[in-house]
């Protein structure tokens, strides 16, 4: 059984950074994989850049939607 997400206690859990770009919100897969303890390396990602004590880091994100797409598939197939 894999561990429900939900984009409200995501936008509220200070450990994983996250930024809005456009309309949507983008997570750090890190965070996101560390949090859920699950690989998270098959998902699609983009590079965003997150201010971390005070230095510029680009940082693998993607959206919710991203992360559940390959959790749901990953599911599927066992």
């Amino acid at each position: 059984m894999i561990k429900k997400l939900k984009e409200e206690i995501l936008l509220k859990d200070a450990s994983i950074k996250k930024v809005q770009f456009d309309k949507y919100w983008f997570y750090d897969l890190k965070d996101v994989s560390d949090y859920l303890n699950e690989d998270l390396s098959e998902v699609e990602y983009i590079h965003l850049p997150f201010i971390v004590d005070e230095v510029k880091v680009n940082t693998k994100c993607a959206t919710l939607e991203d992360i559940e797409r390959v959790r749901t598939a990953r599911e599927k197939a066992i």
